[in-house]
């Protein structure tokens, strides 16, 4: 798998976990679920929450790094060119 491949996937997690977490956001903020639901109403929203959030941090973190490696690298190639 190439990176620019990992790069998509990765991209395609984040937006999902996104999602995900939205939807939990979205029912703890549009519905009654959370003042008059049961506590398993409440735990559903929680988990939706998480869930999308660690489906999407460490896939923000990934392409950070891959974001900083292909900066490192320019700066390498623009050292040379100057020197």
């Amino acid at each position: 798998m190439t990176e620019k491949q990992l790069s998509k996937i990765m991209t395609f997690l984040i937006v999902v976990g996104l999602a995900i977490a939205g939807f939990g956001l979205s029912l703890a903020v549009f519905t009654d679920r959370v003042s008059k639901g049961s506590p398993s109403d409440i735990m559903l929203i929680a988990l939706l929450i998480a869930g999308g959030l660690l489906i999407s941090v460490p896939a923000k973190i990934y392409l950070t790094f891959q974001l900083m490696k292909m900066n490192d690298e320019k700066m390498q190639k623009e050292k040379r060119a100057n020197n």
